[in-house]
């Protein structure tokens, strides 16, 4: 019997590029790819140019980010209900340093940005404060082993 607390979620990465003739050591493949989630349609990944990829498509890091904003994004829209915050609009704004860490290539840092539009009378310190709380539960923040940092973006209803 499966365990109730646990979920499963599948993708299939395929490789769309093709050998480069006349390309010598990481210029020898191309760097694109199709990310398949099973039910869902297919983004469509490379590396960045910088790594000899495609700028015009997905990669990893855009894919990584996004996944700690929509996660942060999500888990405060759950604790705002339960706090009874209406918001009126959300953004996240998410930023990533890449760094070497040990002689490796990795994520060293993280910055989400929330920008939020209050409905009239709601308390914005305690709106505020649920970013904290969300970060905290949010899973995908709990998954990482670097630093993410949150700077609440400007007030957006003008209080």
């Amino acid at each position: 019997m499966a365990n109730p607390r646990h979920s499963s979620f599948h993708s299939l990465v395929r490789w769309t590029g093709a050998y480069v003739p006349g390309q010598s050591g990481a210029r020898s493949y191309s760097r694109d790819m199709q990310i398949e989630p099973d039910g869902k349609p297919v983004l469509l990944g490379s590396a960045g140019a910088g790594y000899f990829g495609d700028d015009s498509r997905y990669n990893p890091e855009d894919l990584m980010l996004a996944s700690l904003a929509e996660c942060h994004l999500l888990t405060y829209l759950a604790l705002a209900t339960k706090a009874g915050i209406r918001l009126e609009s959300l953004a996240i704004r998410i930023s990533g340093e890449l760094g070497k860490v040990e002689g490796k290539t990795r994520f060293v840092r993280a910055i989400l940005t929330p920008v939020m539009a209050l409905a009239p009378g709601m308390d914005r310190a305690q709106a505020e404060a649920l970013h904290r709380d969300a970060h905290e539960q949010c899973f995908m923040s709990n998954s990482v082993n670097f630093p993410i940092d949150i700077e609440l973006g400007a007030a957006a209803d003008g209080a």
